[in-house]
């Protein structure tokens, strides 16, 4: 089977794989506010957003990258120079996963519904994170959506 990412590098080249056909799922939405986000370091497939550039620098920050098993990209809503639009980020750095943390910044990025897709990329909604530092519930619903996303590095 082919990763996500193989799959993203394939489909950018206009490359037809063949898969199983999956249900209908809703269709990839559209960023409907002009929020701009700061993208930090990082190298792997993975975009993960949330609310301000201290919550990427923190230690549950640490703990979540270390959990993934590689780099993820930290991304935030700022004005500042040198930003993108999430759509541009997608395509220009090839991200197959984006997770969101927290039903209220998603509703900010997208009108109404979050969409599965964005582009290439499989759209991920995860608890906030003041939710996963402050409740054992959010953490299970973490590391469930985690898993069950492929989000996961298997080593």
């Amino acid at each position: 089977m082919h990763s996500s990412l193989q799959l993203a590098y394939l489909e950018a080249m206009d490359i037809a794989v063949w898969s199983s056909r999956k249900p209908a799922s809703r269709e990839s939405g559209a960023v409907t506010s002009h929020i701009s986000l700061k993208l930090g370091p990082g190298n792997a497939g993975s975009l993960l957003i949330c609310q301000a550039d201290t919550d990427s620098a923190g230690r549950l920050a640490n703990d979540i990258s270390r959990t993934l098993g590689r780099a993820p990209v930290w991304a935030w809503p700022s004005d500042d120079t040198g930003t993108v639009d999430l759509p541009r980020a997608v395509d220009d750095k090839l991200f197959t996963t984006v997770a969101i943390f927290g039903e209220e910044l998603a509703m900010q990025l997208f009108e109404g519904e979050l969409p599965d897709q964005l582009n290439s990329a499989k759209l991920v909604l995860l608890p906030s994170l003041r939710d996963i530092q402050n409740t054992s519930e959010a953490r299970r619903n973490l590391w469930a959506t985690l898993c069950l996303s492929g989000m996961l590095e298997q080593g």
